[in-house]
């Protein structure tokens, strides 16, 4: 029987602020460069998968907005 590791409380921690971190660097990109609002268009899975890629926020915020430059 395998025995199933348990995620510390720094690790997990560690991953949400980094997560957090990365939704919030795409956040300010597209809000400054298109006024576009992040929660409006991309749910949290989508930027998740993303994040695990190693995508990094700059690729992602041009992605998105690209769609919604003036």
């Amino acid at each position: 029987m395998k025995l199933l590791h348990r995620t510390s409380a720094l690790s997990f921690y560690m991953i949400h602020t980094g997560f957090q971190n990365f939704k919030t660097r795409i956040a300010e990109e597209l809000s400054a460069t298109s006024g576009v609002n992040l929660d409006d268009i991309v749910d949290d899975d989508t930027l998740h998968v993303l994040y695990r890629n190693g995508e990094s926020p700059e690729f992602v915020a041009a992605s998105i907005g690209c769609g919604y430059e003036d």
